[in-house]
C-alpha cells in the first residue's frame, strides 16, 4: 500500500527531527498472508519510524493490523488485514484474509505514520 497525503500543503508535519505524515491507501490487488501490504509514502526518501493503527474500512468490513518488518530504523513496515465475520448465536471475530481470498484493491483505509523524509 502507498499511502498519498491527505493535503499536500500540511503533511508531512515537522516534528523535531521527524514528519508526521497523515494519508490514504487502498488495499492490494494480490494479498499475501505471509508478507503483509507491505507499506510506503508517496514521499522520496520517506523511512517510516512508526504506523498508528489499526485502520478499519469505511464500511466497517475489513481491518489492518500494522506490523514491524524488522525492528529499529528503517526495518519496514507491513500491513495484515483481517475480515470481520458475524454468525448468529455467536461472538464476532476479526478472520485472517487467507491469500488472494478477497479483491482489496476497491478498499480504502486512513493512517498516521511517523517518519523521517
Amino acid at each position: 500500500m502507498i499511502l498519498t497525503s491527505l493535503d499536500s500543503t500540511i503533511y508531512p508535519v515537522i516534528t523535531g527531527n521527524r514528519q508526521l505524515f497523515v494519508g490514504t491507501g487502498t488495499g492490494p490487488a494480490v494479498y499475501n498472508q505471509t508478507t503483509g501490504d507491505i507499506l510506503s509514502v508517496a514521499l522520496t526518501g520517506f523511512q517510516i519510524d512508526g504506523v498508528w493503527g489499526p485502520a478499519v474500512t469505511a464500511d466497517l468490513k475489513y481491518i489492518a493490523i500494522p506490523a514491524p518488518i524488522a525492528i529499529g530504523e528503517g526495518g519496514g513496515w507491513t500491513l495484515f488485514w483481517f475480515s470481520f465475520v458475524a454468525t448468529a448465536g455467536a461472538t464476532p471475530t476479526w478472520v485472517p484474509l487467507a491469500n488472494n481470498s478477497v479483491a482489496l484493491a476497491t478498499e480504502q483505509i486512513q493512517l498516521t505514520v511517523i517518519g523521517l523524509g
